[in-house]
């Protein structure tokens, strides 16, 4: 045998071995090993935060299985042999992966990854107990082959309410004959995909209705409908319907069942027909014809926009975000603290932006008003959460809506509220949306969709960077209802890096004020800090001429170039008044036209000790 051969024969052995060394289902585990090394903080809280549900069915301590972490590396370490050599590697894999992660994750992402290596051999309910965690964000396989049936029944399951799951949560005995048939099916065909896929919805669903033995009866059941939906090829119609009642009352089998077409003779019958009328109906003459024409339609409306009246720059943003570099990261969340450090505003907890983009993303099914309705919701909620400390009990349940009638609020505190949201069922989100009366849909809609967009790409962040892009993108979103320093304060941090002002239309005079505001000195700052006040005259001469957007745009770009450069030469309260005073030149300088000599003058008063008018060239710019 020649050496190349041999050689060749070698690779070729290397590759199977490899290929195998976690067992049959080595991509799958190989897959899961790597995806989990790469889960962000906010996904490891879901993980987490969904396993402790499973727990509250399935009644296993979970603090158990971290503490046996040790035997279970213990073991892998030995040579004795007691885990198989397949499982052995996937461990020492995941560990290696998982190296810095806390016991907690590594106990849950090693569950989930025995099950992947011994899925073949597991119940399908035991193997979603243990993976369930991880199924929205690691899906297995195999479940992209489901029968319409099965897809129809999970997608029932998925809008179950409370009151339904306590109907499959009832105590039931099948017929023996009916059973001994199913048992034989499942016999044959040991692996029924259609089983574990409810096995892990049920697990994902059932535990936020219910608990304990409750819960875990109402699991049972709807595990038992898998198994029989996907056995049900094999089974006879009147074996199916006998196996399907512990389900009828809450799912009846109707529901998920296609349709019957209509039969084939029939809809030939019908075409030929149809062709036949057409061939031997007359034609109409020109006349008749012009004469019984029917009204042309008008033109369909354009759609809305669907960011609002700024679509474009939101849609900008939205393009641009995903694509900053890590030091323009770490530049707009430090620009972010030196613009907190005049405004002396709270930032909005990053829990409350997460359980945001929750109810986003957990009402996607929906229609839009009524998406908007529970994003409405949502928000007063978390807000109230925030708040209940200063609140009686009374306000605080006015505040929850619905939200206090699904789950237990009174010791949750903001972070626990954004796992809940992210927990809840289609059913519960039509609940909370029904609850409120009515949202402007004008208003609400345009930031529902940004979140949608956004919402993959804000869960890989931090707090931080998801928190400054949220309140960058919602400026964007209401720009036209927000003051100028408002926005500017909320868009600050993303001004550099993705600018939301066109220097082609601020007139020459105002390019020269905001780039004299990015130079400010300290000295010039505590100039336009001093406090001032405007006579009712000349307040309502201003207020006359800044009625044009020209005015607005200089405002702003004064107003973002304050809050960047301010914070840099003072900060708290002198600081801010710096900023205002700074901004309200914009607003000046950018009504120059609608102004007289002598009311331009006037107004830059507050501003002349810092920046002198005659700087700027606008004296000759203003009307006469």
């Amino acid at each position: 045998m020649p050496a190349t051969h041999g050689l060749l024969g070698r690779i070729l052995r290397a590759n199977d071995d490899a290929s195998i060394r976690y067992g049959k289902n080595t991509a799958e585990v190989d897959a899961f090993i790597q995806a989990a090394a790469q889960l962000s903080p906010w996904q490891w809280r879901q993980v987490l935060t969904a396993r402790r549900l499973v727990a509250t069915v399935t009644k296993e301590d979970a603090g158990q299985a971290a503490a046996s972490l040790q035997q279970i590396q213990a073991a892998l370490r030995s040579s004795e042999g007691k885990v198989s050599e397949p499982m052995a590697k996937a461990g020492e894999a995941l560990f290696e992966a998982l190296d810095k992660r806390t016991d907690e994750k590594v106990a849950t992402a090693w569950e989930a990854l025995s099950a992947l290596v011994m899925r073949e051999q597991l119940s399908a309910l035991k193997f979603a107990v243990h993976y369930a965690p991880f199924i929205s964000l690691v899906p297995v396989s195999g479940f992209d082959s489901l029968d319409p049936d099965t897809i129809r029944f999970l997608g029932v399951v998925e809008g179950l309410t409370r009151e339904r799951f306590e109907l499959l949560a009832r105590r039931w005995r099948l017929d023996a004959d009916a059973s001994r048939a199913l048992l034989k099916v499942v016999t044959r065909r040991r692996y029924v995909k259609a089983e574990e896929a409810a096995a892990l919805l049920a697990l994902r669903t059932v535990p936020v209705h219910l608990s304990g033995d409750a819960g875990w009866l109402a699991v049972k059941t709807l595990v038992h409908g898998g198994r029989v939906l996907g056995s049900r090829a094999d089974l006879t119609r009147e074996q199916v319907a006998v196996l399907w009642a512990p389900l009828e009352p809450a799912i009846p089998l109707a529901s998920v069942e296609e349709p019957i077409a209509k039969p084939v003779r029939a809809r030939v019958r019908a075409a030929v027909a149809h062709a036949a009328a057409a061939i031997t109906k007359p034609p109409r003459s020109a006349t008749a014809a012009t004469a019984t024409a029917p009204p042309k339609r008008a033109a369909a409306p354009k759609p809305p926009a669907p960011f609002g009246p700024n679509s474009s720059e939101v849609a900008q943003f939205i393009k641009s975000v995903v694509e900053l570099t890590p030091i323009q990261w770490l530049r707009i969340i430090d620009r972010r603290k030196l613009v907190a450090s005049v405004t002396r505003q709270d930032a909005e907890p990053a829990s409350m932006v997460r359980a945001l983009l929750a109810a986003i993303m957990g009402t996607r099914s929906l229609d839009s008003f009524s998406r908007c309705r529970a994003f409405a919701a949502v928000e007063r909620a978390a807000g109230t959460v925030a708040a209940k400390g200063q609140l009686t009990y009374e306000e605080s349940m006015k505040g929850y809506g619905a939200f206090g009638e699904i789950v237990q609020l009174d010791y949750v505190d903001v972070d626990g509220f954004a796992k809940l949201v992210a927990a809840l069922s289609t059913g519960d989100w039509v609940k909370v949306a029904e609850s409120i009366p009515a949202v402007n849909q004008d208003v609400v809609a345009p930031l529902v969709n940004a979140g949608t967009a956004l919402h993959d790409f804000l869960g890989g962040r931090t707090d931080d960077e998801a928190v400054a892009a949220w309140q960058a993108v919602s400026a964007l979103v209401r720009r036209q209802q927000l003051s100028p320093i408002k926005f500017a304060v909320s868009y600050a941090p993303f001004a550099s890096a993705i600018p939301a002002t066109n220097p082609r239309t601020l007139g020459a005079p105002v390019i020269r004020y905001v780039s004299a505001v990015g130079r400010l000195s300290a000295n010039q700052c505590a100039l336009l800090a001093r406090p001032w006040q405007m006579s009712d005259d000349v307040s309502s001469v201003l207020s006359k001429a800044v009625a044009d957007a020209g005015a607005r745009s200089a405002e702003e770009a004064a107003a973002l170039a304050a809050v960047v450069t301010v914070p840099m030469r003072v900060s708290g309260s002198e600081g801010w008044a710096a900023a205002k005073t700074a901004a309200f030149g914009g607003r000046v300088i950018g009504s120059r036209s609608r102004l007289s000599l002598e009311q331009l003058e006037v107004l830059w008063e507050p501003i002349q000790a810092a920046i002198p008018l005659a700087s700027l060239g606008a004296i000759t710019k203003s009307r006469k």
